[in-house]
């Protein structure tokens, strides 16, 4: 795991403690222990009981808890396991304005997932939140809340809308760029990619991952590509004799070109620190 914006988010079902210290190793960015959607009702206490027990022993940083939502009755006991000193933030579903109004008080971070009709109504006062530095698009809830066709391409526009409705809050909000919500398939490894690069085109600076072999592809899509890599570096040498705008390679260069040149160096720099610190995960066979 890495300090700075997380690009890959990897779900552990917190009713799995076995999945905890493999999800840590994954060269995820970032965890999120799940007392959500991935543990049956019955099973709750017992997740926060190992949740919590791992917890006691986790130095890794870039733990998440994703709570049920804030309506849930076992909300509070969730907030419980998730004030923790190891935990990092937390994840909140079904987040809207009132949901997120309602943690005023909340000492740590808050991803806000964006899943419903009324999350994306209330977008820019949900990234305005004080306590919110990310926005998280829930696709799969989402497209079951707005009764979307899944898989054809009029639910793929309305998410594509949704993800500039997310980009474009947590600019104005100066919070750090969303997160994509999770692609299904775990055996399709082009898909992934596909869809994980659609996302980067799109603004977004990650994606939510749920297994292991997802996250080098993620990573890797988010990455900057070499050729663009060569063209920072050129563009900035150049820079270095030119008083002002200039052109290069028949465009012209000014302040913004030069700041997305740094930028994109930075990403690819960020990037390498992360792929040198760990192992990927195998992937899994087709």
């Amino acid at each position: 795991m890495i300090e700075g914006i997380a690009r890959t988010l990897l779900f552990a079902p917190g009713d799995r403690p076995e999945r905890f210290a493999k999800a840590c190793a994954s060269g995820a960015d970032a965890v999120i222990l799940d007392l959500e959607d991935a543990v049956l009702p019955h099973a709750k206490d017992a997740a926060r009981r190992s949740i919590a027990a791992f917890l006691d022993n986790c130095n890794t940083p870039g733990i998440l808890v994703r709570t049920n939502p804030v309506s849930h009755p076992g909300f509070a006991a969730d907030l419980d396991i998730a004030s923790h000193k190891a935990v990092s933030g937390i994840v909140l579903p079904k987040a809207d304005s009132a949901a997120v109004s309602s943690l005023n008080e909340w000492p740590k971070p808050l991803y806000a997932l964006i899943e419903t009709a009324l999350g994306v109504a209330s977008v820019a006062e949900v990234a305005n939140h004080p306590s919110v530095v990310r926005l998280l698009h829930g696709t799969l809830d989402l497209t079951l809340d707005l009764l979307l066709d899944e898989g054809s391409e009029g639910a793929l526009r309305m998410l594509d809308v949704v993800r500039v409705s997310l980009v474009i809050a947590s600019r104005v909000a100066g919070i750090a760029a969303p997160a994509d919500g999770v692609f299904a398939n775990i055996a399709d490894h082009d898909g992934m990619v596909a869809a994980a690069s659609h996302a980067a085109g799109c603004g977004m600076a990650g994606m939510m991952c749920i297994h292991p072999a997802q996250v080098a592809l993620v990573n890797a899509a988010f990455a900057p590509s070499a050729g663009k890599r060569i063209w920072a570096e050129q563009v900035l040498e150049a820079a270095q004799s030119k008083p002002g705008a200039f052109m290069f390679e028949g465009r012209m260069i000014d302040a913004p070109v030069l700041a997305r040149a740094r930028g994109i160096l930075e990403n690819a720099k960020r990037h390498e620190t992360a792929s040198n610190s760990v192992k990927p995960a195998d992937l899994p066979k087709r």
